[in-house]
């Protein structure tokens, strides 16, 4: 247990059979009720963890409301737990609506259509999904927070943000006064949030993800807390560096096309760089290789929105080719609003 600021708290909670190990939950504390942030998957070593921690504060589940960021099995995988115990729950509405159809198992049917468009079926099964493994369990009420709402929590006053990127309903706190963000998966350290494509109905997301931690960028931070790995000491300089992550990202996708040729996402993503302890794309786990082909296709979808690659479809795969000879201005044409 880790007091951060005045009635602000953090421990973490288990993630068994994950890379990222743990996740810091936060736990606000105030005369009007106690909060907490985010829960770990549906598994009972990170349920464990959960109730230890609120113990060292004098709390049970049943004691306070709870507020999940995003979607993500790892930051909702317990609501089932805190609804049963009564709790109220908050959540944006976007990734309410998508955390309602992944407890009906409807969200995996749009899984699977995503498997085949990567051109991944024989490597991937959706049972793969570590999101599929430890979801809620049931379907829950919830309160939509959206930009803009506020939530007191004794000395407080936490401003609502829209952080869509991540997720599309991905959602931070903001305490102008304190100058404390929580910014969840927003911005991490050590490691880069995954963005990955949702479908086409969820456009232009990596643009809409660079566009969000550049308006974080403008926000004055004394304390920035993320929930994994090494906390944001300096949020500016951080958003620099996954910004041009992200540039990069999209030279070497470009890049690894050849004139005249056409690839799946498959096809490319085997050929780009991942950090990841793997001799090459075979060894990769299933997941994996689920992960990484929707941070390819992310990418490659903005630079079909801007015409540097052409995109089609043959029975449910999709394909793609270099329509441009270079990418080298590419930072003038996305719409970064700085």
């Amino acid at each position: 247990m880790e007091q951060l600021c005045k009635n602000i708290y953090s421990f973490p909670v288990v993630l068994p059979n994950s890379p990222l190990k743990a996740i810091h939950i936060y736990v606000i504390t105030g005369e009007n009720g106690s909060y907490v942030l985010d829960t770990g998957y549906n598994m009972k070593e990170s349920k464990e963890s959960m109730i230890a921690g609120l113990k060292e504060l004098g709390l049970q589940i049943k004691d306070v409301s709870l507020i999940v960021t995003h979607l993500h099995s790892d930051h909702s995988g317990l609501i089932s737990d805190f609804y049963e115990e009564g709790c109220d729950i908050y959540t944006s509405d976007e990734d309410g609506k998508l955390l309602e159809i992944t407890a009906t198992g409807e969200y995996w049917n749009k899984s699977l259509d995503l498997i085949t468009k990567y051109g991944i079926e024989e490597e991937f099964d959706v049972t793969d999904n570590p999101g599929y493994k430890y979801q809620l369990s049931s379907q829950f009420e919830y309160t939509a927070l959206k930009e803009g709402d506020t939530i007191d929590i004794g000395e407080y006053c936490f401003e609502v943000l829209d952080l869509v990127g991540h997720t599309p309903g991905h959602i931070g706190l903001y305490e102008r006064k304190h100058k404390i963000l929580f910014c969840a998966d927003t911005i991490l350290n050590t490691i880069t949030p995954n963005i990955t494509f949702w479908g086409f109905e969820y456009k232009n997301m990596l643009e809409r993800y660079l566009n969000t931690i550049h308006k974080l960028k403008k926000l004055d931070v004394d304390y920035c807390f993320s929930t994994h790995r090494d906390q944001v000491t300096d949020h500016k300089v951080r958003i620099d560096e996954i910004t041009e992550h992200h540039f990069e990202r999209l030279a070497e996708v470009f890049n690894s096309l050849e004139d005249g040729k056409e690839y799946t996402i498959r096809n490319i993503a085997s050929n780009i760089t991942w950090r990841i302890r793997a001799n090459s794309w075979d060894d990769f786990p299933p997941a994996q290789k689920y992960f990484a082909s929707g941070e390819t296709m992310a990418h490659v979808e903005l630079l079909v929105n801007y015409g540097y690659v052409n995109m089609r479809e043959i029975n449910g795969v999709l394909y793609f080719s270099k329509n441009k000879s270079d990418i080298d201005d590419i930072r003038d044409k996305i719409n970064i609003q700085s």
